[in-house]
């Protein structure tokens, strides 16, 4: 029995994955005639592309370099999963530069020493406006609701990374910088409910309109902010665990009384759709890589006399032989009233021995089922190789 479960274990390992060549195509626009930038933002979008390409995390773009990407030779990092980076075309049009190029990038799921990326599920709560009137320039009342959809967009896209299960239809009437033990209940039941981990919500902060004067011989130009602040929630705790503001601004090509639709491709293929666009993918990026060696969490949803099962499955990257722990949460609040939550870890294994979509089913690895357990009590991932 001893040699058939290592042959088994053997079976299950991953096998060797060697680099393969993808290509990406990425474009960025030029702001105040700032041409070296451009390349560089559009350098690193198709490096972005060609990654996506690959399945790959996007985490991985913090393995390059950013100033390296401006220019013709491109340093990659020693031992890095991108190991060469070949620029095949770079030309400008009408003050954007589109580049493309290929990378060799060694796809092996492996990010953290010991672990395998599995990718974090995760809700979207709608954004919201904090301020109304920034949206009476250009009409833009549902911006919103559209810059929800397209971030919501960018995270299922990142499918190494993220498992983006729903955007829900309405925005969370809660404040992630003041939130209520009610709150924290609310997000906790939102959570197990959605049968995700993560939840993602925040607001656009600025949309201000305001002109740079361009000399005597040209019209004055009018530039436009956004500025949106991010939250990441844990949902098994119900506290936030990331709060990030962006902000940037550019070129607004429209005229102060124009009406613009806000889902429209004038809107979003302009400089400021362009960057707004870049700006929701470097918060992927930085939420992608602040869960990347994160131990995925989830809740049992059945017990069986001898059996569990867990909302984690094969699209999480879940495999038969995987192991969990079964966990136990409690909180605590300092003295400045900031809540923490921990988790102390039972030492109870259990194994993977069937894999699902969306759930798994997993047996004790004693044989032995621990009294006491129940629905709703959280397991985390460890992988056997750990």
């Amino acid at each position: 029995m001893v040699v058939l479960r290592a042959l088994m274990l053997l079976l299950l390992l991953p096998w060797p994955v060697t680099a393969a060549w993808y290509k990406g195509v990425g474009s960025a626009p030029v702001i105040n005639g700032n041409e070296d930038y451009a390349k560089e933002q559009a350098a690193r979008a198709a490096l972005r592309d060609a990654i996506l390409q690959a399945g790959a995390s996007v985490s991985l773009l913090s393995e390059v370099d950013e100033g390296s990407l401006n220019g013709n030779t491109f340093q990659v990092r020693a031992n890095g999963h991108v190991t060469r980076i070949q620029k095949m075309e770079e030309y400008s049009k009408d003050d954007r530069v589109t580049v493309t190029l290929r990378a060799d990038i060694w796809n092996d799921g492996a990010l953290c020493e010991n672990q395998h990326l599995t990718s974090k599920s995760i809700i979207m709560a709608p954004l919201v406006l904090a301020d109304r009137d920034y949206a009476g320039y250009g009409g833009l009342s549902e911006f919103p609701q559209e810059v929800s959809q397209r971030l919501f967009f960018e995270f299922d896209q990142a499918k190494a990374d993220f498992l983006a299960k729903s955007l829900l239809q309405h925005p969370l009437a809660i404040d992630p910088d003041r939130m209520s033990n009610q709150d924290q209940q609310q997000l906790q039941y939102l959570s197990e409910q959605s049968r995700a981990q993560y939840i993602v919500m925040g607001r656009i902060t600025d949309l201000a309109v305001g002109k740079v004067a361009s000399g005597l011989l040209s019209r004055d130009k009018l530039v436009r902010e956004f500025g949106i602040s991010l939250y990441l929630i844990d949902g098994i705790s119900g506290l936030p665990i990331m709060k990030k503001d962006y902000h940037t601004r550019t070129y607004w090509p429209f005229s102060l009384t124009q009406k613009v639709a806000p889902g429209s491709e004038q809107l979003w293929q302009s400089d400021y759709g362009l960057e707004v666009t870049r700006l929701l993918k470097v918060a992927v990026e930085d939420m992608s890589d602040l869960l990347k060696c994160a131990h995925p969490k989830s809740r049992i949803v059945r017990v069986g006399s001898n059996t569990l099962e867990v909302a984690m499955g094969g699209r999480q990257g879940v495999k038969i032989g995987d192991m969990f722990k079964l966990q136990y949460q409690f909180n605590y609040v300092d003295e400045q009233g900031v809540k923490y939550a921990n988790f102390s870890d039972d030492q109870v294994e259990f194994e993977v021995v069937k894999v699902y979509p969306d759930h798994s089913q997993l047996v004790p690895l004693n044989n032995d089922m621990p009294l006491g357990i129940q629905i709703r009590d959280v397991v985390q991932l460890d992988n056997f190789w750990n």
